[in-house]
This record gives structure tokens, C-alpha cells and sequence, in this order.
């Protein structure tokens, strides 16, 4: 590079101050009204439901925590009137957001009852089931524990206590597995398993012939990986049920002080290939990118992650002040290259990411202006970091970046931290 030739790091021109949005579970954080003309009966299930869209609903329960069906129908109308519509949410629906140590456990020993009444071992699954509820005392009203028990009690012979606990499933239990068993949130996605299930229970307890038993579930117990950290691609734990993608706005400005708008969206098209286009805009320059996130190799049980992701960044660049002296580039360029990256858990909670990201056009190979007689260029980089999932979607960052020690946050692409070794703070958005 011709050191008299003026030079400047496209990445650093580009620097969108942004504000990190916090949207999380805004509906399960207390009461909500609701509309009485959103309230369906599912047939199928033989309960109620409430619409939140044509592909969403959530189980309605009364203040007894007992499911809505046409038993309790009326008196839950009476409820609600007397509540003036205003549905406790949180005091009825799972809360799963808030990352536990024992939710792996809970997985765990669910699986081990399942493989136990497979085998045969009715008492010794009745006692794994009372461990499980005594790590989650709820457990029964988010998954088909009393299922299970029930069916034990079935294969033990036990006719009266059987009827007693398919009664209580299908009084309480809303879905066949708890969202706390990591991993598998959309196993049963279209809740056949559980209406299979229902409809099984029901006609054991008015003793009528079943037209076939329902199949048991063993399950991976798997580790809860943030969405987009090193590794990994996006997790649909973290999206509302039937989405596959996220869109984001960014707001902010760039080195000349001009406001700056734009939007990335990344796609789930499967479980190993994704896209994410990006478009940024303000008075200085333009930025339109397009990155292949592909999920090179992730275990069974989530802990070990590899990805790969290509991109190509079409820049144009009108002015920029380089030296205190402002040019007028009027200039555009494409740079492409790619990001490797891995993940591994060490425990439920703590994960170490690394990434190491190479562009074309580098400080050791920039990009020359012809127009301007200027260097363009970005950065490579790479990041070493300890995550520490508090929430899901939001973790603790720290670790090295670029020789700099930093910490802060990363939520879903979004970093906030804070640079130790060169203070300043880092504001960042990245999908892949």
C-alpha cells in the first residue's frame, strides 16, 4: 500500500449507534385484557383455546388451574367477567424464558421414564416420575407426566388408580413436553401425539376399546445454545411457534453525524442452510449484504456446534472525513469473504464461542479508489469469548476481540460491550 495514499477502515465509517432493544415476553410478565370473541374450541382437544393468530393459540385455564372445556366452560365466562377480561398470563402459562440448571435434568429423567415403562419397569418408572416432579413441581400441567403415570398404573394392573391419573391429565396438562426440555419444543408440533393422548385417556376411563396404544417418547436430553452465538444458527426456541426468521430494524448514525436506518432479516429455509440479507442507508454511504449461514455440524445433544458463513458487502460511498479533511469519494465497491465459527457448552449455562472472519479486501490488500486515490478496506477479525446465558437470548460476553480484552452483553446478534484494553464501547449487529 502507498503509505502517502490516504486510508480509512470502511468498517469504522460504518458505525451504527444503535439501541438494543429489550422484548422479552411482554404477554407473560403479568395481566392482559383479552378478547372473549378470540376464545375457540378445539375440538380435536376437546378444550379451549385462545387466538393470537391463525397459527397460534394458547390453552386457557380457570382460576383453579384447571383446562377450560365444556365441564367449566360457563363458570370460566363468569370468571373473566369478574376479572373484567384481564387474564393472568403469567400465572398460567409455563415460564420457561428464565435458563435453570436442572432444566437438563428435567429432560433427562423425563427420557429415563419413557425407556423404563418401555422396557417394563412400571414400579421403578413410578419412582422416577416422583423425582421428576420434585425438581418441577409443575411438570404435570406442561407435559403428559400423568400420562405416563397413568400408563404404568395401566401395565401394572391397577385399573382404578389408571383412570385416576388419565383424569388428572386430562384435567391439567396442556402439551405432551414441558419447553423446558430444551430442543424439543416443536417435536409434537402439531400436538397430534398429545390429542392422541387425550383421546386415549378418554376412552380408558369410560372403558371403551382403544383403537391402538399410543407410542412412548424417549427423549435426548440437549443443551439450550444461544440464537446466532458462535456455532450456532438460529434456535427456534427463541421464536414464537411457526416462525423461521427474524426481522430488525437498525437506527443510529454514521462518522459524519448523519442518521442512519436499515434492516436485516435472517431466514431458517432448514436446519443447516439459512439466509440473511441486510440493507443500511444514510446521507454518506449505502451498504446492501447477503450471508449463507450454513450449520456445518451440531451433536445431538446441541453442546458442539461448527458454522460456516460466506457473505458479499456491496459499498457505496459518497463523502467521508479522513484527516479532518472531508472527500467527496462518489465511489462503490463489492467485498466477499466468510466467518468460521464454533460453540461448545461446558455446562447448561456456559458456553465458549470463537470466530475468525477474513474479507478480501484487507488492511494487507485493500481496495484502491481510482476516482479518489483513496484505500478501502475492512478489518479481518476473529473473537474469543465465554457466554454465560442468563436469559434466553441474553448472555454475558467476555473474552478477547481483536487483541482487546471486553465484556458486556450479546443478545441474539446484538453486542453491547465494553473495551477494557482500548476504552470505548462496541455496539454491533451481526446475524452470522
Amino acid at each position: 500500500m502507498n503509505r502517502s495514499t490516504p486510508c480509512f477502515t470502511a468498517r469504522r465509517l460504518w458505525r451504527l449507534s444503535t439501541f438494543i432493544p429489550i422484548l422479552i415476553a411482554i404477554l407473560t410478565t403479568g395481566c392482559a385484557t383479552i378478547q372473549p370473541k378470540n376464545i375457540v374450541f378445539n375440538a380435536e382437544k376437546g378444550i379451549y383455546e385462545y387466538r393470537l393468530s391463525a397459527k397460534n393459540s394458547i390453552t386457557l385455564r380457570n382460576e383453579y388451574q384447571q383446562l377450560v372445556d365444556s365441564s367449566n366452560y360457563e363458570s370460566f365466562k363468569e370468571e373473566l367477567a369478574f376479572i373484567k377480561n384481564r387474564y393472568p398470563f403469567k400465572k398460567r402459562m409455563e415460564v420457561h424464558h428464565q435458563l435453570k440448571k436442572s432444566d437438563y435434568e428435567l429432560a433427562k429423567s423425563y427420557g429415563a421414564i419413557n425407556e423404563l415403562i418401555l422396557a417394563g419397569e412400571f414400579q421403578k418408572s413410578q419412582d422416577e416420575l416422583n423425582r421428576l416432579q420434585a425438581l418441577y413441581p409443575d411438570i404435570y400441567k406442561y407435559s403428559d407426566a400423568d400420562f405416563l403415570k397413568a400408563t404404568a398404573y395401566e401395565q401394572l394392573g391397577l385399573v382404578d388408580s389408571a383412570k385416576i391419573w388419565y383424569g388428572h391429565f386430562l384435567k391439567y396438562s396442556a402439551q405432551k413436553l414441558s419447553v423446558r426440555f430444551h430442543g424439543h419444543r416443536d417435536d409434537d408440533k402439531e400436538d397430534s401425539i398429545y390429542i392422541a393422548e387425550r383421546q386415549y385417556a378418554h376412552n380408558y376411563r369410560l372403558d371403551r376399546e382403544q383403537s391402538e396404544p399410543v407410542g412412548l417418547y424417549p427423549i435426548q436430553p440437549k443443551y439450550y445454545y444461544g440464537s446466532l452465538q458462535p456455532g450456532y444458527t438460529l434456535n427456534s426456541e427463541d421464536l414464537a411457534k411457526n416462525s423461521r426468521g427474524i426481522l430488525m430494524f437498525l437506527f443510529g448514525t454514521d462518522l459524519e453525524g448523519d442518521f442512519t436506518g436499515g434492516f436485516q432479516y435472517y431466514y431458517k429455509i432448514s436446519d443447516r442452510f439459512n439466509i440473511n440479507p441486510r440493507f443500511a442507508t444514510s446521507g454518506n454511504m449505502s451498504e446492501y449484504s447477503l450471508a449463507v449461514p450454513f450449520q456445518v455440524y451440531k451433536s445431538e445433544d446441541n453442546r458442539l456446534g461448527l458454522k460456516f458463513t460466506p457473505f458479499v458487502n456491496y459499498v457505496k460511498i459518497d463523502s467521508a472525513t479522513i484527516d479532518n479533511q472531508k472527500h467527496s469519494l462518489n465511489d462503490s465497491f463489492i467485498n466477499f469473504g466468510a466467518r468460521i465459527s464454533a460453540g461448545y457448552y461446558l455446562v447448561q449455562h456456559l458456553a465458549i464461542g470463537a470466530y475468525y472472519q477474513a474479507n478480501f479486501y484487507n488492511e494487507q490488500h485493500p481496495y484502491h479508489s481510482k476516482k479518489s486515490n483513496i484505500d478501502l478496506w475492512m478489518n479481518n477479525e476473529y473473537d474469543v469469548s465465554m457466554y454465560y446465558n442468563i436469559h434466553k437470548g441474553l448472555s454475558l460476553k467476555a473474552g478477547v476481540k481483536n487483541d482487546d480484552l471486553v465484556a458486556g452483553f450479546f443478545w441474539s446478534c446484538w453486542e453491547l460491550s465494553y473495551n477494557i484494553t482500548s476504552p470505548g464501547m462496541i455496539l454491533r449487529v451481526d446475524m452470522y
